[in-house]
């Protein structure tokens, strides 16, 4: 009888050591061998639990088992240390592999381009097109006045509007329109202190500057010409002319401009058409890039009041309105403005 019970003791023993040493294969193999065989794109949400991850993970491909995944990191004590984010889990990632990569935060780091000249509105479109956030979220936080008075310190300021920096920037799935926003402001007063250490001495304050140059912005995509135009419209302010720009009056227009400028368009009443008003708008009409901003702070030492576009993409610039009008005759049929 003992003998018998021995040999059942065994048996049992050789069962469950073979059952475990089976378990662990298992567990290895699914661990640190198993792959999915595809790469794959995951977002994981801020604020998101190991037992979704998990599940999103499985749903996704890139593991096979929830259960095991969670006890895994568990056994590997990072069950509060998974990141949030977009991830791309290679082929050939084991699971071991995968945890590795939420443990770091090897998120995908993503990069939009944003063009020199746009309004707010455009930025907010753009960033909607190419999937990077809300447009219209966009759009209200850079009219936040708590928001603006903490980038900017300027309560008076209603919008960000010109502080919206135009650059290559770099950012992760899931960024608030707050989050992006700081990062262009942030941007814009590094490139403008920068200038502002090297400028001229000009007589207008940083607002001015930043409404002068969006205005650069819009007349021209000729960097040499910038400075040129910015003298025009300093010359013009200090001789109490109208700035009459054409780009101020599409701006006052709003959705109402069908790309068609028409003479009754440069009558209309609005603090922004500078054929009505005298000096600069009350803000700024584009967000400008460096060159505009360059431009705004060190004009070209010329006497130019006038200039007119010469139908090939540039201008020609001239000193009185007599030799303006010869210009306008030049290379328009009828003249409609003193500017441009």
């Amino acid at each position: 009888m003992r003998l018998f019970r021995k040999r059942v003791f065994f048996i049992g023993a050789g069962v469950i050591v073979a059952f475990l040493v089976l378990v662990s294969f298992w567990f290895t193999y699914l661990v640190y061998f198993y792959q999915s065989g595809k790469e794959k794109e995951v977002y994981i949400p801020k604020g998101t639990g190991l037992k979704s991850i998990a599940h999103i993970l499985r749903e996704s491909g890139v593991i096979k088992d929830e259960r095991l995944f969670i006890a895994y990191v568990f056994l590997r004590g990072k069950h509060g240390g998974l990141r949030a984010g977009e991830y791309r889990f290679l082929a050939t990632d084991s699971m071991a592999k995968v945890v590795e990569k939420l443990v770091r935060g090897e998120v995908i780091i993503r990069k939009v381009t944003i063009p020199e000249g746009l309004t707010m509105y455009e930025i907010g479109e753009l960033l909607e097109k190419k999937g990077v956030l809300s447009g219209k979220e966009f759009v209200t936080k850079a009219r936040d006045k708590e928001l603006i008075e903490n980038l900017l310190g300027d309560p008076s300021i209603d919008s960000l509007e010109g502080y919206l920096f135009p650059d290559t920037y770099f950012y992760t799935k899931g960024i608030t329109p707050e989050e992006f926003i700081r990062m262009m402001v942030s941007r814009f007063k590094q490139v403008y202190t920068s200038l502002k250490s090297s400028s001229k001495a000009v007589e207008l304050g940083d607002r001015e500057i930043v409404v002068l140059a969006s205005i650069i912005e819009k007349e021209t995509a000729i960097d040499s010409e910038r400075p040129l135009i910015s003298a025009v419209f300093y010359n013009r302010l200090r001789r109490g002319m109208k700035l009459q720009s054409d780009p101020t009056v599409i701006y006052a227009l709003g959705d109402r401009f069908d790309g068609n400028l028409k003479k009754e368009h440069l009558q209309i009443k609005n603090s922004y058409n500078t054929y009505v008003v005298s000096g600069l708008p009350p803000g700024p009409i584009a967000n400008p890039g460096k060159e505009s901003l360059k431009a705004a702070l060190n004009p070209a030492d010329v006497d130019y009041l006038y200039f007119v576009a010469d139908g090939n993409g540039t201008h020609h610039f001239s000193s009185n309105y007599k030799d303006h009008l010869k210009a306008v005759n030049r290379y328009q049929k009828q003249p409609s403005q003193a500017v441009d």
